[in-house]
Parts: structure tokens; C-alpha cells; sequence
């Protein structure tokens, strides 16, 4: 029984994880490979994600009669079989996907409507040291993530976080999206953030980290943290140099070129968290680009040149419909939706 066969369907490989990550035995190569697995696609992400999420819910919430009896029919497989390790594995796997598929039929988008507050204490001393819960958030959604040792995450729209603790390591993946991270003290257990190969490592401050394509913008609000490059990732350690950022400096770092710093305000870079956009004379097109994140519902351009005009203003996160409206006020933009609903066109007014 392979669980991570290509005729597997993500979900059975994501349940496979899902234990093996909970098994007494599991080791740092199960780490490491669960690492490659999960990076592989966005898809992986998801669906790890939805495994954690029904977890959680199996804590809160009682299971009702029937899908209990379907979680003991799938267990009894592996009693009945032999001692093989992995197909108990499988069967836990195998129960997992029953509630998976109960939990997704009764509700399908989960609690991805608004934000929301997690609470992973229990679940990680649950699950020992080999629990790596993957938090996320939908297009438009905020969470925020109290983590057992008194650190906070605050998780932008879209954004996807894999908490990996031990005894002695705070480490976190950020897989996708962007999040704000207050970290509690802890000289004995550095705190280090991974964002497509960039290490961020603090003690006790308060930063944030944003991933998009091929680059990576580390802010610093409070305290001191340094940013390197994990040396496994790229042929060329020598590239990139290590930065220490002092509060106020924002690093940019783009595949294996040098980093930048620049001082920025950091109440604009952190608006978001307070459901606020603020923009100080940009192009038009760079602030669509930013309110785009955050609706499924987009904003388009009729006419190209209009992206270059510069706008300032605090714009309220979630609706591009009051957005293109408030440009259509303010500045000579007119905007139409030809379908009566899809994508939000902008032109130049007439």
C-alpha cells in the first residue's frame, strides 16, 4: 500500500499525512518528505489544510451516530488484517476521509466567510511534537492563530501557515499569502518563519511576512529579527546576505538576488489587519493589484493608461464594488460591469 501513488487522489494522500505526522515513529525524513509533498502544489495545501479543519471541528463538536460507525468500520479494517504498521495507518487514513467527506458534504466552504479566531493548544500538545497544523485563510478572510506559547498569527486574505513546534524550535512555513506574527520570549527557542527558502528568525518582536510569486517582504514593527537564505535551496548560498532589520525597515528579496531594505511606514504595510487599505500617491494599477487580493470579484482595466494615474486614500478591504465606486467619485474614472456581474470594468471618465 502506497497512500502517495499518482492514482491517489490529494485528499487520500493528505489523510495518509495526516497520520503518518501522528505516528509514534514518525521521524525527521517523514518531515522532510512531507515538506517536498506539500510544496509540490497549492492543491497539496488545501487539502492538508481541510484535514486539520475537520481535526479541530472532531474536538469541538460531538460526531454524530452514523459517521462514528463509519470510522469504526474503516479502523476494523487493519484489526482484522495483520501487524502492519502502515496499514494501520491507512486505516486511520481511511477514517479521516469518511469525515472529511461527511464534514464537506454537510458544509462545503467551512468557516471562510469572515474572520475568525483559532486556538491550536490543545491540538498541538495532541498531537506531540510531529503535529504540524496548517492554518488558512479564504479570499477576503482575516484569522487570527493563538499559538500555545503565547505567540499570536494574524493571517491576511488567502494566506496558508504551517506551525511546526518542538521542545526546542518555534518553526513556521509560510506557504502562501501574507501574516503579521507577535512572538512571545523564549530565549531557549528561536522563533523562524520560512517563506520560499527565507529564513526570518526572532525571539520576542513583532513582524510581518508577505509571499507573492517569487518574492518575499519581511516587515519589522517592534524588536529585532535577522533574514537569511536557507542554504539547502538555493546553489549559490553566497547570493544572498544575511540581514539584521531594526523596526521601520522593510527586506525584499527576490529569488537568489541580494536583499534590499528600505524604510517604510509600517501602519501602511500593517493596515490590512484593522480591514483598511492605505495608499499615499501610488499608480492606480499597483493599488487594484492590492484590492484584487482580497474579492473574488475583480477590477479590470478598459483602458490600459488609466493604470498610471496616482491615487491617495484609505479604502475599507472586501468590496470592490464601494472601491470602484469612490474612484468613480473622487478621481475621473467611470466603471461599468457590461454582464451586470462578473469583473468590475475601469475607464477614463468621458
Amino acid at each position: 500500500m502506497n497512500a502517495l501513488d499518482a492514482d491517489n487522489s490529494v485528499e487520500e494522500q493528505a489523510a495518509y499525512w495526516f497520520a503518518r505526522l501522528r505516528a509514534d515513529n514518525a521521524g525527521k525524513g517523514d518531515q522532510r518528505r512531507f515538506k517536498a509533498w506539500l510544496e509540490k502544489s497549492p492543491e497539496h495545501a488545501e487539502a492538508y489544510a481541510l484535514q486539520e479543519e475537520v481535526w479541530t471541528a472532531m474536538q469541538d463538536s460531538a460526531v454524530d451516530d452514523e459517521i462514528m460507525a463509519m470510522r469504526q468500520n474503516a479502523l476494523a479494517v487493519s484489526a482484522g488484517s495483520n501487524n502492519n504498521s502502515w496499514m494501520k495507518y491507512g486505516a486511520i487514513a481511511a477514517s479521516l476521509l469518511v469525515v472529511v467527506v461527511s464534514m464537506v458534504m454537510l458544509n462545503p466552504f467551512g468557516n471562510m466567510g469572515s474572520s475568525n479566531d483559532v486556538d491550536p493548544s490543545q491540538q498541538l500538545a495532541q498531537g506531540g511534537s510531529q503535529s504540524s497544523p496548517i492554518y488558512r485563510t479564504a479570499i477576503g478572510q482575516r484569522s487570527t492563530v493563538n499559538l500555545p506559547d503565547g505567540s499570536v498569527v494574524e493571517l491576511n486574505t488567502d494566506s496558508l501557515v504551517q506551525i511546526n513546534f518542538s521542545e526546542d524550535r518555534r518553526d513556521l512555513i509560510l506557504l502562501r499569502g501574507e501574516a503579521l506574527f507577535e512572538v512571545a520570549k523564549d530565549a531557549d527557542r528561536p522563533f523562524v518563519v520560512e517563506a520560499d527558502g527565507k529564513l526570518v528568525t526572532a525571539i520576542g518582536t513583532t513582524f510581518s511576512v508577505r509571499r507573492s510569486d517569487d518574492e518575499v517582504r519581511v516587515t519589522l514593527i517592534e524588536g529585532i529579527v535577522t533574514v537569511d537564505q536557507d542554504d539547502s535551496d538555493t546553489a549559490n548560498p553566497d547570493a544572498v546576505s544575511k540581514k539584521q532589520l531594526k523596526p521601520g525597515e522593510q527586506l525584499i528579496a527576490q529569488g537568489g538576488q541580494p536583499f534590499k531594505v528600505n524604510v517604510i511606514d509600517t501602519a501602511v504595510v500593517t493596515s490590512w489587519k484593522d480591514g483598511r487599505l492605505i495608499f499615499d500617491n501610488e499608480p492606480l494599477g499597483m493599488i487594484v493589484q492590492e484590492v484584487n487580493r482580497y474579492s473574488s470579484r475583480k477590477l479590470v482595466f478598459g483602458d490600459p493608461t488609466l493604470s498610471d494615474m496616482r491615487v491617495s486614500g484609505i479604502f475599507q478591504v472586501g468590496s470592490v464594488d464601494s472601491f470602484a465606486a469612490a474612484l468613480e467619485a473622487s478621481f475621473p474614472v467611470r466603471n461599468s460591469a457590461p454582464s451586470g456581474e462578473g469583473d468590475i470594468v475601469l475607464d477614463w471618465k468621458e
